[in-house]
């Protein structure tokens, strides 16, 4: 069955690397605010590695109590990582099975003009079945993608912050 999808894009006034350098090690408490029935991420657990290798893993845990693993199936710095996550506990795990989260980055830079970044963060929600994909369809639509703008937003505030940081010294 076909996933159901969303992804955003912004754009990065930062050079491509400090923003992949920022964004893949993030820490998920500082961007993941809740937004409608979506809990807040509160907490990072048994994280093996740090962060920048396929196959590590870690669990997320929500503002509700519940928890998913998401493991990095990915990493190509500059250009891009992939995870996946699993293993949820909180009722979206009665609409979807897993779901697979990729950011992309795309330098836009002109000769001689300011760095900038195309960052694309993409979602592909496996649905449990056919009669959950409407359901599940509302919700990711109607909230998940405010959940990643508002993330969006703040991660590339803290590549900004990395970046204004790298120049003073």
């Amino acid at each position: 069955m076909k996933p159901v999808c969303v992804e955003i894009q912004g754009q990065i006034p930062a050079p491509i690397e400090t923003v992949f350098d920022v964004f893949l090690p993030i820490d998920l408490t500082a961007i993941m605010e809740g937004v409608g029935p979506l809990p807040a991420v509160v907490a990072i657990e048994d994280q093996t590695g740090d962060w920048s290798s396929v196959g590590e893993s870690r669990i997320i845990r929500l503002a509700d109590g519940h928890g998913m693993l998401e493991t990095l199936t990915a990493v190509e710095r500059p250009h891009r990582f992939a995870y996946q996550i699993s293993e949820l506990t909180n009722a979206l795990r009665f609409l979807v099975r897993r779901f697979k989260g990729e950011w992309r980055f795309e330098s836009r830079s002109e000769v001689g003009g300011p760095e900038v970044v195309l960052a694309t963060w993409r979602y592909d929600f496996e649905v449990r079945s056919w009669l959950t994909r409407p359901l599940a369809w509302l919700i990711i639509t109607r909230y998940w993608r405010p959940y990643m703008e508002r993330a969006l937003e703040l991660a590339s505030q803290r590549a900004l912050e990395a970046e204004h940081c790298r120049v003073r010294t």
